[in-house]
């Protein structure tokens, strides 16, 4: 599957999608939405090779991956099993005890190359001090970093963006999940980001800005991101939800099993 067409790419993500539904028929306690919401970001770094499944954490000058959104991880878990890593069975022991799959990433957690399970913000920081360490090592790997605009309420946010320009970590590419709405509500209401693009320019960045859920702009994206001579960061507009109307564009994260169950057939 790996560096595949942009329409192999589009079944892999509704598979996938099937699949993180499926999961909330089983465990309703996953964050549904947020994992909808960024299923194309996920593909578009998986499905591409950009960063792999299954990487021993002694590998070196590879790709990193930092889900710093990481209650989104039923995504990987979903797209992880789309792509033949895991079994249907275990997605539907997620969140149980004993289960591998947990419902935020930790350190035994598979495909979790950076454990975040504390506050909103601190898969940023760790990614930030993984792309200046690999400069610092000489290793040629770079850090994907994908970040929910809620948790750019943080200014530990900032700061690590901060520290990232000004060390011109050109190894760092942040993707924003910018599906507008968050734990208590839609951003606009809970607090406002203003000129989000401008923000990141005013660091330093280069920034693009595309609709999250076409695989073709977000790859187009990466490429021109990998190539700039300074930290790139993607926006990527998109729904919360996404495939699911009940929950599409809300704070709502759960469904009833019945109700999990019928949409997973029914999406694409």
């Amino acid at each position: 599957m790996e560096r595949g067409g942009v329409s192999e790419l589009d079944q892999l993500v509704c598979k996938a999608r099937r699949y993180v539904v499926l999961m909330a028929g089983y465990d309703p306690g996953i964050h549904l939405g947020s994992s909808l919401s960024v299923m194309e970001i996920v593909a578009a770094l998986y499905g591409t090779g950009r960063v792999k499944f299954n990487v021993g954490n002694g590998a070196h000058n590879r790709n990193y991956f930092v889900l710093s959104k990481g209650h989104a991880i039923h995504a990987v878990y979903a797209l992880a099993a789309a792509m033949g890593y895991l079994t249907l069975d275990e997605l539907r022991e997620t969140g149980s005890l004993g289960s591998r799959l947990q419902n935020h990433p930790e350190v035994d957690t598979p495909f979790v190359d950076v454990p975040n399970s504390g506050s909103l913000g601190q898969g940023i920081s760790l990614a930030v001090g993984l792309a200046l360490g690999l400069r610092l090592k000489g290793e040629r790997g770079r850090v994907y970093l994908v970040v929910g605009d809620g948790e750019l309420d943080e200014g530990q946010s900032w700061e690590s963006f901060a520290v990232a320009a000004h060390y011109n970590l050109t190894n760092l590419v942040t993707i924003v999940d910018l599906n507008g709405v968050q734990l208590d509500g839609h951003s606009e209401e809970v607090l406002r980001k203003g000129d989000l693009a401008g923000r990141f320019k005013s660091l330093g960045f280069e920034v693009f800005e595309v609709n999250g859920h076409d695989v073709n702009q977000l790859i187009s994206a990466l490429e021109r991101a990998e190539k700039s001579e300074r930290p790139a960061v993607i926006i990527a507009k998109t729904v919360r939800g996404k495939g699911v109307p009940a929950i599409e564009d809300t704070a709502k994260q759960r469904l009833s099993r019945d109700d999990a169950l019928k949409y997973a057939g029914n999406i694409c």
